[in-house]
């Protein structure tokens, strides 16, 4: 109850005290709103904190599947390739610019037909995708790379949202370059085999009547006086048969089934044995060429056949050698690449391997030397790739050439 002045009149006195009475009673309401207020206020501000805190975990959640996807976009071996409605390219990964040989700067943000304009000569598979709104799947394209042709192998999509409304098209490819020169190779590979087959057929069946013209030429010989004249018509159809006789031999060695001796050895040990040899054979015939060694450490352990292998070094040796005319050097380097796998090179300073002639020297029957079978390179190579391995040859005219071998030296036997 409020005190109001005794000289107030009862009247007045009446009416304030409604007054006040009126004023405590909402101020009391007040104070119980602003109360009810500050308890939502406090729960909006909850709600608020929580709502805030899954908001940043959704950003971080989305920031680490962005960074995980363009993890695995940069990764691929695959080129992906993708472009907006307004055929602008939006993303352009790490393989895409070592396919395409182009920086991402080149091309981000670009019109694709201006970007590729210079490879695809006015064909853009991805751009007709994008507007005839059509997949293309497991397709080939040429385009001029580097200046060379490149095959490329491609897909290309359409690019749509949850609701079916179109974003662009992407477009993923790979370099086809490798796998074609695998397929030729296999085609190569069964075209030598067939020729194999029938070389084999005919060398059996030559040997023995050889060894019998062999035989009756040899008698013949003895049976003449030695200064008889038809002697040396004699003796060179005994060298004629001889030099016949090599290359059936060396015919049947190609083209019978080769049974691998794998065993673990000290690569560098075992080829120095092969090397102290070649040296022997370079200082007999009086040549000035030195043999230099580049091995990767002083101890390599391989797991080879070590007698088929030592053909295959003695034969790019010599190969060498005879190419050398005058002063020269032969390199003997020896390696692990990234793969684990043995590389070895020879690398001489002769006369070189001319270009038209270089794509035919592992075939069987061709050569160059008057005395040759044409069939030592094309043994090489069935040996190495026994090992699991691959030849290559690279050669400048009059600067020298380079035998690459990569082999698989753990041990397994191919083919």
């Amino acid at each position: 109850m409020v005190n109001v002045p005794s000289e107030f009149p009862d009247e007045t006195k009446a009416q304030l005290a409604q007054v006040f009475d009126w004023f405590n009673a909402n101020v009391s309401k007040l104070e119980s709103a602003y109360r009810d207020l500050g308890v939502k206020f406090d729960n909006i501000s909850r709600e608020l904190e929580e709502k805030n805190q899954r908001l940043e975990a959704s950003v971080r959640e989305t920031e680490r599947v962005e960074n995980q996807l363009r993890s695995v976009l940069e990764s691929l071996d695959s080129s992906v390739i993708m472009i907006d409605t307004d055929e602008r390219v939006t993303l352009f990964n790490n393989s895409a610019e070592r396919i395409y040989a182009m920086k991402p700067e080149e091309a981000l943000g670009k019109a694709y037909a201006e970007v590729f304009t210079s490879q695809a000569d006015s064909h853009f598979p991805l751009i007709e995708t994008l507007r005839n709104n059509h997949n293309l799947l497991g397709h080939e394209k040429y385009w001029k790379v580097a200046g060379a042709q490149k095959p490329i192998g491609y897909t290309a999509s359409v690019v749509k949202d949850r609701n079916g409304l179109v974003l662009g098209a992407v477009e993923i490819s790979t370099d086809l370059t490798q796998i074609k020169q695998l397929q030729n190779q296999m085609q190569h590979a069964k075209t030598l085999t067939a020729l194999g087959e029938m070389a084999a057929t005919v060398a059996h069946e030559i040997r023995n009547p050889l060894a019998g013209i062999g035989g009756f030429a040899g008698l013949l010989e003895r049976d003449l006086d030695s200064d008889d004249p038809r002697r040396s018509l004699v003796k060179k159809i005994v060298q004629g048969v001889s030099s016949l006789n090599k290359i059936v031999s060396n015919l049947l060695v190609y083209t019978r089934p080769m049974e691998m001796q794998v065993r673990r050895v000290d690569f560098v040990e075992w080829m120095e044995d092969i090397l102290r040899y070649a040296e022997l054979e370079i200082e007999k015939d009086n040549k000035q060429i030195s043999i230099v060694r580049n091995f990767a450490s002083e101890k390599m352990e391989a797991r080879i056949d070590p007698e088929k292998l030592q053909q295959v070094f003695l034969n790019l040796i010599f190969n060498a050698i005879q190419a050398i005319e005058g002063r020269g050097a032969i390199t003997l380097k020896a390696a692990w690449d990234a793969d684990d796998f043995l590389r070895v090179s020879v690398i001489d300073t002769g006369k070189g391997i001319p270009k038209d002639i270089i794509g035919k020297i592992f075939n069987p029957f061709f050569t160059t030397k008057e005395q040759g079978t044409g069939l030592g390179l094309a043994i090489v190579q069935r040996i190495v790739n026994l090992h699991g391995g691959a030849i290559t040859v690279t050669s400048e005219p009059s600067q020298g050439t380079r035998f690459e071998i990569r082999l698989d030296s753990r041990g397994t036997v191919h083919g």
